[in-house]
Parts: structure tokens; C-alpha cells; sequence
């Protein structure tokens, strides 16, 4: 009964893990990025940051892509929130202030200057940076520090009609989804092995014990041997019928004799006819069938 619930167990926690491992793969894809969008921001301001500390990851690779209508000048980049926080602390704005993957934000407008205090393409300090007409897009692994990521407009437009797709990258994550697949395929395997029981031994063992009546290897038959010691000390063989009755007296197989089986006899041939000549003194001599035609036939005797 154990081991019936350890197989279903083992089999119902494998098809969990087999399923996670399916899903991640086609939320993956062998490209290893999840991607998400495009999003719409509903703004009218020239920019939109995200608050410090709003991304909290490192070492993950995301793609950034923004895209305005009527091909306005845009630009994106990615850098220390400090130095974020320093470039558009005095102007009008849209705050992300919270940011949960894949996509779910919470904004807040921010009051300040309708305009850049300069030209955002000029800065060195960006980590990563683009500028484009209708869209621009940035491919960025995060350090381990925190970071803004920064949509602006360039020139006198606005951002009004911005749509965003963000795509995030995981390394080798595809494969390890695969891995954690045939780790549920195996667990399965592993329950439904447990339901079905061990096999038997493979080398021939009966777990009944040995049949006295089984044929061994070349057609040898074993035949097990029971002896009984009576109060005497003196050795008897018994039959198995016996040694099952005796129950307060010590039964022991002290051997194992290996007895081959009488070959089949050949089948018999025809039965011999004798021929048996009788002279004038009686003695009796044996002819054979060729010169029984010398003879006159009187009788025939008929030996096996």
C-alpha cells in the first residue's frame, strides 16, 4: 500500500514539473526572451521615467522599444537613476512608479518644466542609449546597481500616442526548461514503476523457493533431500508431505542432489521370427527364411 501512494505521489509531482518545464519552453521560445506589448502610456508630457528603485533586477537582459506616431523625434536610454533623477527632476513628467514583470505599472504625474534643460543625446553617462524618428530601441543587460530607464522627446514634440514593448532575456533558459521537462518525464517513469512493483530477479530466483519438480538447466532436475533427526541422533529421510506435518521437530535441507532423467527408450522394432529344424534324433536347429524352402513347415514358434 506504501509504495502504491509513493508511485501516484511521484507520478502527480512529475506531470507538475513535466508541465512548468512545457510552459516555460513556449513562454520562452528558443530565442530565451519573453516579450510583452506593444503597451500604450496614455501622456501629453516629453518625458517618462521610471522611479528609482521601480526596476529591481540585475543581470537580466531586457530590450526597450518605444514607438510615437507621425515619426516625431524619440529617444530611450537607460542609466544610473541618480543621474536620471538629475537630468528630469525639473520637468513636467510621468512617473512609473511601480513596475511588475511582465507588464503592470502604477504612474503618477510629476509638475516641473514643459521642457528638457538640455539635449538628452548629448550626455555620456547613459549605459545605453537610442534616438530615432517614430521609434527608437535599446538591447541592455542591467548591473547590479539601480537604474531609470528614461523615454524623452526630442525637440518640441510630446509623447502623445506612445506605445512600448518590452522583451526580457534569460540565458540558456529555454534548455533549462527542457531539463526540468525530462526531470517530470523521469519522475513519472520513476511512479508508475512503483505501481506496477519490482520485476522478478533476473536470474531465475523463485521467491516461492525451489520447486523440486523444476527442470534445471540441460534438462537436470533438482531434488531436494529432507532429513530428520529423531531423539536417537539418527538421520531418517523424509518426503516433503512429512517434513510439512512435523511442526515441533527441526527440519533442516541439508542437500541438494542433481538428478538427470532417464533417457526415453527406443522405440521396439519389428518381432524376430525363428525358423527351428527338428531332425531325425530331435535335435532342434535354427534355419533361416532362405532355407526354409528346403523344408516342410509344420509349425512356427514366435520368440519377442
Amino acid at each position: 500500500m506504501r509504495s502504491t501512494w509513493a508511485g501516484w505521489a511521484l507520478c502527480l509531482l512529475g506531470a507538475l514539473v513535466a508541465v512548468a518545464g512545457i510552459a516555460v519552453m513556449a513562454v520562452l521560445g528558443p530565442d530565451n526572451r519573453i516579450t510583452t506589448g506593444p503597451h500604450p502610456i496614455e501622456t501629453d508630457d516629453i518625458a517618462v521615467v521610471t522611479a528609482p528603485k521601480a526596476i529591481r533586477w540585475a543581470d537580466v537582459q531586457v530590450d526597450v522599444l518605444a514607438e510615437v506616431p507621425v515619426r516625431k523625434p524619440i529617444f530611450v536610454g537607460v542609466g544610473n537613476a541618480v543621474d536620471v533623477q538629475d537630468f528630469v527632476g525639473g520637468t513636467q513628467r510621468l512617473e512609473i512608479t511601480r513596475f511588475s514583470r511582465p507588464w503592470k505599472i502604477a504612474t503618477r504625474e510629476m509638475d516641473g518644466q514643459p521642457n528638457l534643460p538640455g539635449a538628452p543625446t548629448a550626455l555620456d553617462w547613459w549605459i545605453d542609449s537610442a534616438a530615432g524618428l517614430g521609434g527608437a530601441s535599446i538591447s541592455t543587460r542591467l548591473p547590479d546597481e539601480t537604474v531609470s530607464i528614461a523615454i524623452l522627446s526630442v525637440g518640441s514634440s510630446n509623447l502623445s500616442g506612445l506605445q512600448v514593448t518590452v522583451a526580457y532575456g534569460v540565458a540558456g533558459g529555454f534548455w533549462k526548461a527542457a531539463a526540468v521537462l525530462l526531470v517530470g518525464l523521469a519522475m513519472v517513469w520513476s511512479g508508475f514503476w512503483l505501481l506496477r512493483g519490482p520485476a522478478w530477479p533476473d536470474d531465475g530466483e523463485d521467491p516461492d523457493g525451489p520447486d523440486p519438480d523444476d527442470e534445471g538447466p540441460d534438462g537436470v532436475e533438482e531434488e531436494i533431500v529432507y532429513v530428520y533427526v529423531d531423539e536417537d541422533g539418527v538421520e531418517r529421510e523424509i518426503s516433503p508431505e512429512e517434513a510439512a506435518e512435523l511442526e515441533e521437530v527441526e527440519v533442516e535441507v541439508v542437500e541438494t542432489v542433481e538428478r538427470t532423467p532417464a533417457p526415453d527408450p527406443e522405440p521396439a522394432g519389428p518381432e524376430e521370427v525363428v525358423y527351428v529344424y527338428v531332425d531325425d534324433d530331435g535335435v532342434e536347429h535354427e534355419v533361416s527364411a532362405d532355407e526354409l524352402a528346403d523344408f516342410e513347415v509344420i509349425d512356427e514358434q514366435e520368440r519377442p
